[in-house]
């Protein structure tokens, strides 16, 4: 898209809205969704993709007959869903019916999507999509929106990864374990969440996605970056997997990388959550330089069972 002053000063405004939790009326015109869609929408598409390349790591796969989009926007996470998981049939809803009537066009035109009528009372083993509407809810909405949720089959919730808002998601997780849900991801038990632990308030479950490398050559997400302030590089988010179908997980016993990890000279200290709860692992580069390189340097991400020395250091993975 090629986007001119007016088009840059309206999403500045559609941002500064969203900080403000200004949900009631983000989208003033279909240009409004067009905007938002080549850039902040995208942005979180990006986020779904490593949240799904994630599920799919520890085999994991929806098998409901129907996508529920629910505060759908432009329809970015159903977009990113439906091929992933192969489900054609999608229902949108949005407070904005301009912008439920977006995200129906684009499924449509897009990926040939069968779009349902969205009812509350659907009884279609359902896959719900939640993203980023915690900052939107005070505390009595955030509730009945999970107690909503507990009409599906399946749930991914993903939302920003920051402080507040993580943990906000977290506390959305013993709700579902009550429900009878099984937690699919990111946790690798279904124990008390250790974030809440007295003296971890400073701490949060969140992670990094990484971005289409082709951005950083573009003339057009250049000029993104400069006119909105955007750091291209980064993209943390906070997320949660769950279903009613309890799966054997690969990640039993391992420990997930949490956030960024610290680079220190010839050494790299991992934040890690386990079934033992919260930890900080260290990594020498002369102990295991590949693997080194692969976790402090390329940062992937995802859950390890670490081969550790008699200082507890890591000096292998599996």
């Amino acid at each position: 898209m090629k986007l001119n002053t007016d088009d840059w000063n309206r999403l500045r405004a559609l941002r500064e809205g969203f900080l403000k939790n200004n949900a009631k009326n983000y989208w003033h015109s279909h240009r409004d969704l067009e905007l938002y869609d080549s850039i902040y929408a995208a942005r979180i598409g990006w986020k779904w993709n490593a949240v799904l390349e994630d599920l799919s790591k520890i085999g994991w796969l929806s098998s409901a007959e129907q996508i529920l989009d629910w505060g759908c926007g432009t329809g970015i996470a159903s977009r990113t869903v439906a091929p992933w998981s192969g489900i054609s049939q999608v229902a949108c809803f949005d407070q904005s019916p301009l912008a439920t009537a977006f995200a129906q066009k684009k499924l449509q035109e897009e990926l040939q999507c069968t779009i349902s009528i969205f009812s509350e009372k659907n009884k279609v083993p359902s896959l719900l999509l939640i993203s980023h509407v915690v900052s939107e809810l005070n505390d009595k909405e955030l509730l009945e929106l999970a107690c909503y949720a507990t009409s599906a089959e399946e749930i991914i919730w993903v939302e920003p990864g920051s402080h507040e808002l993580s943990r906000k998601l977290g506390s959305m997780r013993k709700i579902f374990l009550e429900a009878g849900y099984h937690l699919i991801a990111p946790c690798t038990h279904e124990h008390a969440c250790p974030m809440f632990q007295e003296k971890q308030e400073q701490d949060w479950c969140h992670f990094f996605a990484q971005p289409p490398t082709a951005i950083f050559q573009s003339a057009f997400w250049h000029e993104a970056s400069r006119e909105l302030g955007i750091d291209l590089r980064s993209l943390p988010y906070s997320y949660l997997a769950f279903s009613k179908k309890r799966k054997t997980s690969s990640q039993s016993n391992g420990e997930r990388l949490i956030g960024n990890p610290r680079a220190l000279k010839g050494h790299g200290k991992l934040f890690c959550c386990s079934t033992g709860g919260l930890c900080e692992r260290l990594l020498q580069k002369r102990d295991n330089p590949s693997l080194f390189k692969k976790l402090i340097k390329n940062q992937e991400r995802g859950v390890y069972r670490w081969s550790l020395n008699n200082s507890g250091h890591i000096t292998d993975s599996e």
